[in-house]
């Protein structure tokens, strides 16, 4: 007799014995099935899914798991710092006050409505053609219409919601001493202001507590207070330092040689006494008045000290306004740190302007003029600055009162962001309306002149053909063609319109160029075969920035009359001369690609060999080779910064301009950063085209003859 389970069920089954089951009366019995499915047991946590794909890549081994360890905590710390320093420590004023010059360069002021409507031109034939190969979905639909109501509502919010910072300005009579540096306080500044602006002056009462109080200061501050926080913030520094030395010393772990190494370091670190002591900061009154910047006026005075009543004073209209600042007799010796509100820095800009003048041929002359544009709110004036009996009064300007101290997030929102949002908002809502007015045109042509055979093929074909004439209308629109459409100075062309014309052109009409020598490289033809191969091989033998100067340099040698030509043209012409090349090899790739016996089979239907190009071979090379095309579009976008080496002023070219002015020194790495950001958002754009392209064409193709 056996016993046993049941697998299905997992109870007992009932004792039997070896042979065939039998009942009691010793008849046989039938035996049972068990139709019921055992349940579904759900797959072990480590076999599939996320955390599977996690263990069997990043830690199936010990060496795996320490790289993926290693790897982490480097990517970690240098996203963090990368984080810190972007929203902390970096100053992006050279950004804000720069962003047209970025966007166009020095384009004229008075004709920048026709960058504009290349702008709105080409944002036109983005959306016709996004419409006519492919459509946007409701996530993109959601996010488009995301940024353009963060663009337009957070300012708003953010200036209602977070104040300015305040502006730091040292009063005293006596030199501030920080290292090298002697500074001493301005005893009168001048400040722009608009009416009905409320101006309060007040001590810093929260920064007279001690050193550590002193180098936490964040805001505005002029030259003599950014002294007197570094000071301290230095002297806290070496407090630490003495503090840390200590601390190795008395431990036992040392050897004689570093012992007598840390005990030299420390003999040699002279801590200063406190410099809230030493300049016996705010502690000193101050009479503080502000005058009228034109006539000299007296609007507010006086006596502001620690504990005392702020100054407080409405401007009664738009100007210039000084503040004079000096102790107040019989309080000491001292300097006192003020904390305003409605003051803030400045920064000039000359810049030419085209006037009607009756008495030149042409009816209009240039003239120069000075522009003053405040910080706070880019409100900017063209009137002149105050004077006094020594000259031009000094002005609260950019160069001398920056932000100091690390950048907290409150301001970095009010600084940067609402201002950066208020300068892009109108242009970001004209691109879209432009876009959209594109998709919509795209959709209604589709409708009302449809193709039988193709759905999509008129519009398609009219995409094409607006993608090749959209870089001729555009130049006409800017350079102009006299009459009412006066011609422009290409020598000010520069930014990014400069880049994305020289990419365009250089995509665009370089592609025919390409394609007439990818098939003269296959012709029958020795003379045409020869000809484009010698082209091919010449041009890309040689780097692009040759090409640029033998435009730029010795074409004008061969021809006098070429020197005319303007260096934009000749720069264009090298760019596309140079990207024929590299593209007819991508599509003589895609040409081999082709099966041979579809070249036969329409001979043998009597095509000719114009159609057999136009409607077998090149639809499917264009096809295959995409991605390469893509590539080589990607690549040349980034090329034309070379267009830098050779005296235009492209988008790397402007950067290179600004952070070598005097009020931007120091700020390379803000300005970079920005710039490549800009290459990134326009490469990763071509990319996700692409990509679109190869889902709807290319790739569909190929996945159907799989």
């Amino acid at each position: 007799m056996t016993t046993g389970v049941d697998p299905l069920s997992k109870t007992p089954l009932p004792p039997s014995s070896s042979g065939p089951p039998s009942t009691p009366g010793g008849a046989s019995r039938t035996p049972s099935i068990y139709l019921d499915e055992p349940g579904r047991k759900p797959a072990p946590v480590l076999e599939v899914g996320a955390l599977a794909w996690i263990r069997n890549n990043l830690f199936r081994t010990w060496f795996d798991t320490l790289l993926t360890v290693a790897a982490s905590v480097f990517a970690v710390s240098t996203v963090v710092g990368l984080l810190r320093w972007v929203f902390v420590e970096a100053n992006w004023y050279a950004i804000i006050f720069n962003l047209r010059l970025l966007m166009v360069g020095r384009f004229e002021q008075e004709y920048e409505w026709r960058a504009q409507l290349a702008l709105l031109l080409f944002a036109f034939v983005g959306g016709f053609t996004l419409a006519a190969f492919s459509r946007l979905t409701r996530t993109a639909l959601v996010l488009i219409a995301v940024v353009v109501l963060m663009v337009f509502a957070l300012p708003p919010i953010i200036n209602a919601t977070i104040a300015l910072p305040s502006t730091y300005l040292a009063a005293g009579n006596v030199e501030i001493a920080s290292g090298s540096a002697t500074e001493a306080a301005q005893p009168q500044l001048a400040f722009f202001g608009l009416q009905g602006e409320e101006i309060r002056i007040d001590v810093a009462s929260d920064l007279s507590g001690d050193d550590a109080a002193l180098a936490d200061m964040h805001g505005f501050g002029d030259v003599a207070a950014n002294t007197l926080r570094a000071g301290a913030e230095g002297r806290l520094n070496l407090q630490e330092q003495r503090e840390t030395l200590e601390l190795r010393l008395s431990g036992d772990a040392l050897t004689t040689n570093q012992r007598e190494q840390f005990t030299a370091e420390l003999e040699r670190i002279q801590i200063p006494e406190a410099f809230t002591d030493t300049y016996s900061v705010n502690q000193v009154p101050v009479l503080v008045r502000v005058l009228n910047g034109e006539s000299g006026d007296v609007l507010a005075e006086g006596v502001v000290e620690q504990g005392g009543n702020p100054l407080l004073l409405t401007l009664p209209e738009d100007g210039w306004f000084i503040i004079e600042k000096t102790p107040a007799e019989g309080g000491g010796e001292g300097v006192t740190l003020l904390e305003t509100q409605g003051i803030y820095p400045v920064i000039q800009r000359d810049t030419t302007r085209l006037i009607d003048d009756e008495n030149t041929a042409s009816g209009t002359r240039r003239e120069s003029v000075t522009e003053f544009i405040r910080f706070s709110d880019m409100v900017m004036t063209e009137a002149d600055r105050p004077s006094g009996e020594n000259g031009d009064v000094p002005i609260v300007q950019i160069v001398d009162v920056r932000y100091r101290g690390d950048t907290l997030f409150p301001h970095y929102l009010r600084l940067y962001v609402s201002l950066f949002f208020r300068l892009i908002d109108v242009a970001v809502l004209l691109i879209v309306i432009a876009v959209g007015v594109g998709y919509i045109a795209s959709l209604l042509v589709e409708r009302f002149f449809p193709d039988v055979e193709q759905p999509r093929g008129r519009p398609q074909r009219w995409a094409v053909w607006m993608l090749f004439a959209a870089p001729v209308v555009a130049f006409i629109i800017l350079y102009g063609i006299g009459g009412p459409l006066p011609f422009t100075d290409t020598q000010r062309w520069g930014g990014l319109l400069l880049t994305i014309f020289l990419s365009i052109s250089g995509i665009v009409l370089s592609f025919p160029l390409g394609l007439l020598l990818a098939l003269g490289r296959r012709s029958s033809l020795p003379v045409i075969s020869q000809f484009s191969t010698l082209y091919i091989e010449f041009v890309r033998g040689v780097p692009l920035i040759t090409v640029l100067f033998m435009s730029q340099l010795l074409v004008p040698l061969v021809s006098p009359a070429l020197a005319e030509v303007p260096n934009i043209i000749r720069a264009m012409i090298g760019i596309i001369l140079f990207s024929a090349a590299y593209l007819a090899e991508n599509v003589r790739g895609g040409l081999q690609s082709v099966p041979r016996g579809q070249i036969e089979a329409a001979k043998a239907l009597s095509l000719s060999q114009a159609q057999i190009s136009l409607f077998i071979t090149l639809p499917q090379a264009l096809r295959a080779v995409i991605p390469a095309l893509v590539g080589q579009f990607i690549s040349l976008f980034k090329d034309t910064s070379l267009v830098a080496i050779v005296g235009l002023s492209d988008l790397l070219g402007i950067a290179q301009i600004i952070y070598a002015q005097v009020e931007f020194i120091g700020l390379r790495r803000e300005v970079l950063l920005f710039v490549a950001l800009i290459y990134f958002v326009f490469c990763y754009s071509m990319g996700a085209v692409s990509r679109q392209i190869e889902r709807t064409g290319s790739g569909v193709m190929r996945r159907q003859q799989i």
